[in-house]
Protein backbone atom coordinates (compact mmCIF):
# COMPACT_ATOMS: atom_id res chain seq x y z
CA UNK A 1 0.00 0.00 0.00
CA UNK A 2 1.11 3.63 -0.76
CA UNK A 3 0.72 7.29 0.28
CA UNK A 4 -1.90 8.92 -2.20
CA UNK A 5 1.17 11.74 -2.67
CA UNK A 6 3.74 8.68 -2.68
CA UNK A 7 7.07 9.97 -1.07
CA UNK A 8 5.66 13.89 -1.53
CA UNK A 9 4.51 15.63 1.90
CA UNK A 10 2.61 18.27 0.87
CA UNK A 11 3.30 21.31 3.67
CA UNK A 12 2.14 24.72 3.59
CA UNK A 13 4.91 27.37 4.23
CA UNK A 14 4.35 29.26 7.49
CA UNK A 15 6.31 32.31 6.25
CA UNK A 16 4.29 34.23 3.38
CA UNK A 17 2.64 37.21 2.47
CA UNK A 18 -0.86 37.71 3.59
CA UNK A 19 -2.86 39.08 -0.15
CA UNK A 20 -6.16 39.92 -0.54
CA UNK A 21 -6.24 37.83 -3.88
CA UNK A 22 -5.92 34.45 -4.07
CA UNK A 23 -4.51 34.86 -7.31
CA UNK A 24 -0.97 36.02 -6.23
CA UNK A 25 -0.87 32.77 -4.30
CA UNK A 26 -0.58 30.60 -7.19
CA UNK A 27 3.31 30.21 -7.08
CA UNK A 28 3.88 29.48 -4.40
CA UNK A 29 0.74 27.16 -3.95
CA UNK A 30 2.20 25.15 -6.81
CA UNK A 31 5.85 25.04 -5.41
CA UNK A 32 4.03 23.62 -1.74
CA UNK A 33 2.02 21.48 -3.47
CA UNK A 34 4.90 20.44 -5.73
CA UNK A 35 2.78 21.12 -8.64
CA UNK A 36 0.34 18.06 -7.67
CA UNK A 37 -3.46 17.70 -7.00
CA UNK A 38 -4.03 17.77 -3.22
CA UNK A 39 -6.74 15.82 -3.50
CA UNK A 40 -5.80 13.02 -5.92
CA UNK A 41 -2.10 13.02 -6.16
CA UNK A 42 -1.87 13.60 -9.94
CA UNK A 43 1.11 15.18 -10.85
CA UNK A 44 0.66 17.99 -12.81
CA UNK A 45 4.37 18.22 -14.25
CA UNK A 46 3.73 14.98 -16.26
CA UNK A 47 -0.51 14.93 -16.78
CA UNK A 48 -0.96 18.20 -18.76
CA UNK A 49 -4.00 18.83 -16.81
CA UNK A 50 -5.43 22.71 -15.66
CA UNK A 51 -4.51 23.20 -12.23
CA UNK A 52 -7.63 25.27 -10.01
CA UNK A 53 -7.03 26.41 -6.10
CA UNK A 54 -9.89 25.15 -4.14
CA UNK A 55 -11.26 26.48 -1.12
CA UNK A 56 -11.32 23.58 1.26
CA UNK A 57 -14.23 25.09 3.10
CA UNK A 58 -16.02 26.71 0.31
CA UNK A 59 -16.57 30.22 -0.13
CA UNK A 60 -20.42 29.78 0.19
CA UNK A 61 -19.96 28.43 3.87
CA UNK A 62 -17.73 31.09 4.45
CA UNK A 63 -19.61 33.76 3.46
CA UNK A 64 -22.83 31.97 4.64
CA UNK A 65 -20.91 31.69 8.35
CA UNK A 66 -19.20 35.45 8.15
CA UNK A 67 -16.01 33.80 7.86
CA UNK A 68 -14.78 36.49 4.97
CA UNK A 69 -11.32 35.36 6.85
CA UNK A 70 -11.38 32.16 4.60
CA UNK A 71 -11.98 33.80 1.57
CA UNK A 72 -8.19 34.77 1.17
CA UNK A 73 -6.69 32.36 3.58
CA UNK A 74 -3.75 30.79 2.27
CA UNK A 75 -4.56 27.58 4.59
CA UNK A 76 -7.38 26.87 3.50
CA UNK A 77 -6.37 27.04 -0.59
CA UNK A 78 -5.80 23.20 -2.40
CA UNK A 79 -4.01 23.14 -5.26
CA UNK A 80 -6.27 21.29 -7.64
CA UNK A 81 -6.48 19.02 -10.56
CA UNK A 82 -9.74 20.62 -12.30
CA UNK A 83 -11.59 17.63 -11.86
CA UNK A 84 -11.27 17.16 -8.19
CA UNK A 85 -12.21 20.84 -7.93
CA UNK A 86 -15.38 20.19 -9.91
CA UNK A 87 -16.23 17.02 -8.10
CA UNK A 88 -15.60 19.00 -4.72
CA UNK A 89 -17.62 21.85 -5.70
CA UNK A 90 -20.47 22.82 -3.19
CA UNK A 91 -20.05 19.24 -1.51
CA UNK A 92 -19.75 20.25 2.23
CA UNK A 93 -21.81 18.05 4.53
CA UNK A 94 -22.02 21.01 7.77
CA UNK A 95 -23.34 24.55 7.95
CA UNK A 96 -19.83 24.96 9.89
CA UNK A 97 -17.05 26.82 8.68
CA UNK A 98 -15.20 25.36 11.88
CA UNK A 99 -15.69 21.51 11.29
CA UNK A 100 -14.06 20.14 8.20
CA UNK A 101 -15.03 16.22 8.86
CA UNK A 102 -17.37 14.67 11.92
CA UNK A 103 -15.50 10.88 11.95
CA UNK A 104 -18.17 9.92 9.68
CA UNK A 105 -18.35 12.24 6.75
CA UNK A 106 -16.28 15.41 5.76
CA UNK A 107 -13.25 16.13 4.14
CA UNK A 108 -9.32 16.38 5.32
CA UNK A 109 -6.58 18.89 4.62
CA UNK A 110 -4.59 17.39 1.95
CA UNK A 111 -1.46 19.58 3.41
CA UNK A 112 -1.93 17.79 7.05
CA UNK A 113 -1.12 14.51 7.90
CA UNK A 114 -4.34 13.11 8.83
CA UNK A 115 -4.86 12.88 4.78
CA UNK A 116 -2.91 9.76 4.93
CA UNK A 117 -5.44 8.19 7.64
CA UNK A 118 -8.76 8.14 5.19
CA UNK A 119 -6.90 7.29 1.89
CA UNK A 120 -4.41 5.51 0.49
CA UNK A 121 -3.08 3.47 -2.51
CA UNK A 122 -3.20 0.17 -3.49
CA UNK A 123 -0.80 -2.07 -5.17
CA UNK A 124 -1.92 -0.83 -8.59
CA UNK A 125 -1.63 2.37 -7.90
CA UNK A 126 -5.59 3.12 -6.88
CA UNK A 127 -6.80 5.25 -4.69
CA UNK A 128 -9.15 3.15 -2.24
CA UNK A 129 -10.49 4.91 1.30
CA UNK A 130 -9.38 3.58 4.88
CA UNK A 131 -11.88 5.25 7.17
CA UNK A 132 -16.02 6.47 6.42
CA UNK A 133 -14.07 10.20 6.05
CA UNK A 134 -11.93 8.97 3.54
CA UNK A 135 -15.04 6.79 1.78
CA UNK A 136 -17.06 10.04 1.78
CA UNK A 137 -14.15 11.42 -0.25
CA UNK A 138 -13.50 8.76 -2.63
CA UNK A 139 -17.38 9.11 -3.55
CA UNK A 140 -17.60 12.84 -3.90
CA UNK A 141 -14.20 13.14 -6.00
CA UNK A 142 -15.56 9.85 -8.02
CA UNK A 143 -12.22 8.22 -7.83
CA UNK A 144 -13.45 4.87 -8.60
CA UNK A 145 -13.92 6.14 -12.09
CA UNK A 146 -11.65 7.77 -12.33
CA UNK A 147 -7.74 6.27 -13.59
CA UNK A 148 -5.88 6.89 -10.50
CA UNK A 149 -3.93 3.97 -11.14
CA UNK A 150 -2.19 5.34 -14.75
CA UNK A 151 -1.17 8.81 -12.87
CA UNK A 152 0.38 6.72 -10.27
CA UNK A 153 2.11 4.23 -12.72
CA UNK A 154 3.36 7.44 -14.70
CA UNK A 155 4.57 9.39 -11.74
CA UNK A 156 6.16 6.18 -10.64
CA UNK A 157 8.05 5.24 -13.99
CA UNK A 158 8.89 8.89 -14.59
CA UNK A 159 11.11 8.79 -11.46
CA UNK A 160 12.62 6.17 -13.09
CA UNK A 161 13.07 7.50 -16.06
CA UNK A 162 14.96 10.06 -14.65
CA UNK A 163 17.33 8.04 -12.43
CA UNK A 164 18.47 6.09 -15.48
CA UNK A 165 18.96 8.83 -17.29
CA UNK A 166 21.22 10.10 -14.70
CA UNK A 167 23.07 7.21 -14.87
CA UNK A 168 23.39 6.84 -18.69
CA UNK A 169 24.66 10.43 -18.95
CA UNK A 170 27.50 9.56 -16.47
CA UNK A 171 28.41 6.50 -18.87
CA UNK A 172 28.33 4.49 -15.72
CA UNK A 173 26.33 1.82 -17.19
CA UNK A 174 25.12 0.24 -20.41
CA UNK A 175 22.53 -2.50 -18.90
CA UNK A 176 20.21 0.09 -17.86
CA UNK A 177 19.42 0.56 -21.90
CA UNK A 178 17.29 -2.39 -21.85
CA UNK A 179 15.33 -1.33 -18.94
CA UNK A 180 14.87 2.48 -19.86
CA UNK A 181 12.91 1.49 -23.45
CA UNK A 182 10.92 -1.42 -21.28
CA UNK A 183 9.50 1.71 -19.21
CA UNK A 184 9.40 3.93 -21.73
CA UNK A 185 6.88 1.72 -23.70
CA UNK A 186 5.01 1.73 -20.56
CA UNK A 187 5.11 5.34 -20.45
CA UNK A 188 3.85 6.40 -23.31
CA UNK A 189 1.13 3.20 -23.05
CA UNK A 190 -0.14 5.09 -19.79
CA UNK A 191 -0.14 8.36 -21.53
CA UNK A 192 -1.74 6.99 -24.99
CA UNK A 193 -4.73 5.01 -22.33
CA UNK A 194 -5.38 9.00 -20.78
CA UNK A 195 -5.64 10.70 -24.28
CA UNK A 196 -8.19 7.82 -25.38
CA UNK A 197 -10.30 8.25 -22.26
CA UNK A 198 -9.50 12.19 -22.28
CA UNK A 199 -8.74 12.06 -18.54
CA UNK A 200 -5.81 13.90 -18.67
CA UNK A 201 -8.39 17.25 -19.22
Amino acid sequence: MYRVHGDKKIRRRLDYVKRNNIQQYTEILREDFGNMCGYCGKDLNIVKCPYQKDHLIPEYIAKKTGRLDLLTDYNNLVYSCRVCNRNKWHNWPFEDADKTHDDKVGFVDPASDEYDNHLMRDETGRIVPKTSVGNYMHKIFNFSNRLTEVWWNLSVISKELKEIDGMLEQEKTVDGLEQYWILHKKFDGFLEKLEQTNESI
